[in-house]
């Protein structure tokens, strides 16, 4: 077959629009976390302050490569939002090209299971979007159950079985002042950058024994199975160079 009739099949199709998203030089890197039950979340200790529902982050970027997002990082988008089928909420920015919220800087902002949820980026009056449904917390297992009084040694690693598989996982461990002792959440587009690539799935994870320096005392852990859109859910972002994920937060409490 012919290259040109190759290519005048794959326009007829995938459609021009998708066709054109591979030449945008706007990237978005965007990751979208909600805890599955605040109020119980901080019936167990978890501070007030992580319990806070919902956050929403996203970098921007006008690069056509993953090694030049860093570079190319703009804070002056003419808007960045989050939004469902009734509501939406703007995220603010932040420096290098970073732009948030959460919940507790706007109470309209809620992570629903199964719920689609949109980014939508204007970039010089065009509209940028990327749109997946909000997946569920892991089942976990292996924590030991700290209600029936079972313990787990202070500096030793902790797996757990997540139930089922997800492209990606989050973890944040705090202590019984609020302090976090691990975190393998993503602060900067590099960092984030490798912790969303790759081709791996996961169902069980390791906690680092760093995570429980101290015995005797009550850490909460929490853990989000995390999602990641799939290339057909970008229109005008490049979805070469961007990436959407999603997921929700269990929590579970640890004595050691």
């Amino acid at each position: 077959m012919k290259p040109t009739l190759i290519l005048s099949l794959a326009l007829a199709l995938s459609g021009c629009s998708e066709i054109d998203d591979y030449f945008s030089t706007v990237a978005a890197q965007a990751l979208f976390i909600g805890l599955d039950d605040p109020s119980s979340a901080q019936s167990i200790g978890l501070d007030p302050a992580l319990a806070n529902g919902a956050t929403a982050t996203v970098f921007l970027a006008k690069a056509r490569s993953l090694e030049s997002i860093s570079a190319n990082l703009f804070d002056d988008a003419d808007s960045v939002s989050i939004s469902d089928s009734t509501t939406s909420v703007t995220l603010s920015p932040r420096g290098n090209g970073l732009y948030s919220v959460d919940s507790g800087e706007d109470e309209a902002l809620s992570y629903v299971i199964g719920r689609s949820y949109s980014i939508d980026v204007y970039e010089e009056g065009r509209l940028h979007s990327a749109e997946m449904l909000a997946p569920p917390p892991p089942s976990l297992t292996g924590i030991p159950d700290a209600q029936a009084g079972s313990t787990h040694p202070a500096g030793s690693e902790l797996q757990i079985n997540m139930g089922q598989q997800f492209d990606n996982y989050l973890v944040l461990v705090s202590d019984e002042s609020g302090s976090i002792t691990y975190s393998n959440r993503p602060e900067e587009v590099s960092d984030y950058l490798d912790w969303i690539g790759g081709s791996s799935v996961f169902t069980t994870i390791t906690v680092p024994g760093s995570a429980f320096p101290a015995s005797g005392t009550g850490y909460i852990v929490a853990v989000a199975g995390i999602r990641r859109a799939s290339d057909s859910a970008f229109d005008n972002f490049n979805p070469l160079v961007s990436n959407l994920a999603m997921g929700s937060l269990a929590v579970s409490p640890v004595v050691t």
